[in-house]
């Protein structure tokens, strides 16, 4: 008799857990599996973003020497992750004014740098919608943006703080311009790939500065205006190597220098 209840206690136990699992349809089963899939990836995407990122930190080193004013230049636009970017407002109560706005970017990958700074924008921004009407822009990068002036204890405006401000026009990469297109996405996105996924529907594109003029405060004594010549041809010449492969460095020239006027005689040009 016991015998017999037991069986049927434990038919009742196994009758009530079944009745449990058949609540869960096939779709909410599969729905889950899904959730697990994407938790899993994105786990997995941000364990290699930090271990990239900590063997990108080996990439940093100090700065050159302020004797080298071209590679400081080089350094300092390799180093930093983001540039303030000042335009010419079309918006109707600044119109005309200068403004500026906070702007991802990349030249490569940290370490092995191009010079030259690509930025991902999109035209729902203002930053972008000022530069379809005028694409002169000014770009501002300074090692205050990491940890080395905290470091030395020095303020973003003390001059050793070094920057560099880029001046130029911001232009978007055409379609045909494929084999530059891939070079942006990949040192782009391996140095943000926080914005890998951005909104389809936001019409994101990339761009880049073709340069102008360079100008460079590492020190005492005065700001140090630099060639472009000088600027894409840095002492190290591992830096451009493979970038001046793609890119010739006549064509960006001649495209660079389109519209560029002389510098005046106030402001010499400092040649390393």
């Amino acid at each position: 008799m016991i015998l017999r209840f037991a069986i049927f206690v434990a038919f009742l136990i196994l009758t009530i857990e079944a009745k449990k699992y058949e609540r869960f349809s096939e779709d909410e089963q599969w729905q889950e599996f899904e959730e697990y899939l994407k938790w899993k990836k994105a786990k997995e995407m941000r364990e290699n973003h930090h271990d990239m990122y900590k063997s990108s930190e080996k990439e940093k080193q100090s700065p050159p020497p302020i004797d080298q004013a071209v590679l400081m230049a080089r350094y300092i636009v390799n180093q930093a992750d983001w540039v303030s970017v000042a335009t010419f407002s079309i918006r109707k109560d600044i119109e005309s004014f200068p403004a500026a706005n906070l702007i991802s970017y990349a030249d490569g990958l940290l370490g092995n740098g191009s010079g030259v700074p690509y930025l991902y924008l999109t035209p729902l921004d203002f930053t972008a919608q000022d530069l379809a009407k005028d694409s002169r822009a000014s770009l501002l990068m300074t090692l205050a943006q990491g940890d080395y002036c905290k470091n030395k204890k020095w303020d973003p405006m003390d001059p050793r703080c070094a920057r560099i401000l880029l001046s130029g026009k911001i232009v978007p990469l055409e379609k045909d311009e494929k084999t530059e297109i891939e070079f942006a996405k990949k040192v782009f996105f391996t140095r943000h790939p926080g914005l890998v996924n951005m909104p389809a529907n936001h019409h994101f594109y990339f761009a880049k500065l073709r340069i102008f003029a360079i100008v460079v405060l590492d020190t005492f004594g005065g700001p140090k205006y630099l060639s472009i010549k000088d600027y894409l041809h840095p002492p190290a010449t591992n830096i451009t190597e493979e970038f001046n492969k793609r890119f010739p460095l006549e064509l960006y020239e001649d495209k660079s220098q389109q519209e560029h006027s002389p510098i005046s005689m106030f402001h010499p040009v400092i040649r390393v």
